[in-house]
């Protein structure tokens, strides 16, 4: 997802909380309706593949941009509203960190020998890059619609304990059978930090079909959290909502 910034604008909304999405390892044996699952959503994509509208709302209201993958580095990113001078200072420095991100994914060194090193996934699925602790995926319900697994999060970094207390939860269904949802949440108040207790936190990737693209895609991404630290109270919650989206290449599956 890195390819896309979409980390850049959640990673600034989850910066006080100090929560940092953490890669996950290979899994040794997974359920057979996830093996299905994921050969179906997890593909590979470079940046140059994409192009969407971008929408991310939070308290300070809208703001939606245009990503356009196949312009020139530097111009992928064209703000569509508020008018820049109209930017309040997040917004700002969530736009100014699409931009930075889009020059720290160029090559402008020359350093790219192999050719592909900028192929991730983009808006497509990727267990790789989910917050899945290694076998820890679980089957907890099978519905008439599709099944739910739980797993433990991975989260967190050296100085925050976040993962032991947060729950995950998969969703999956459709046909053929695809990754539909994945959540995170709190069930109950907890510190992860001496200074810092949270009250709540839930955070949502929904993933859905798109037409004439080769696999379900990320439309939406939430994520709500309250709580104090350091004697203040927050409150913050803030939607990546994902439209017009459109694929220009090959996907691959595979990698």
């Amino acid at each position: 997802m890195k390819s896309v910034s979409l980390w850049a604008a959640a990673g600034a909304a989850c910066v006080s909380a100090g929560l940092v999405v953490a890669p996950v390892h290979a899994q040794e044996t997974l359920h057979p309706v996830l093996v299905e699952a994921f050969a179906n959503s997890d593909l590979a994509a470079r940046e140059e593949d994409w192009r969407f509208t971008l929408r991310v709302t939070n308290d300070d209201g809208d703001l939606v941009g245009r990503f356009d993958g196949s312009l020139a580095d530097g111009e992928r990113w064209q703000l569509v509203s508020p008018p820049e001078d109209e930017l309040s200072d997040m917004q700002a420095g969530l736009w100014a960190g699409f931009a930075e991100d889009e020059d720290e994914d160029g090559d402008e060194d020359g350093d790219d020998e192999a050719g592909d090193d900028n192929t991730g996934n983009g808006l497509f699925f990727s267990l790789a890059e989910a917050d899945i602790a290694p076998g820890s995926l679980s089957l907890a319900e099978e519905t008439g619609s599709g099944w739910i697994f739980d797993f433990e999060p991975e989260l967190g970094d050296e100085e925050m304990d976040v993962a032991g207390h947060l729950r995950g939860r998969l969703t999956i269904g459709g046909r053929p059978t695809e990754v539909q949802e994945l959540r995170l949440w709190a069930p109950e108040s907890f510190k992860p930090h001496f200074a810092v207790r949270l009250h709540a936190f839930e955070m949502v990737q929904a993933y859905e079909r798109v037409d004439g693209v080769p696999a379900p895609v990320l439309t939406r991404l939430s994520q709500s959290i309250s709580g104090s630290a350091a004697f203040q109270d927050f409150d913050q919650s803030f939607e990546l909502a994902f439209s017009d989206i459109e694929f220009l290449g090959e996907a691959v599956s595979g990698r």
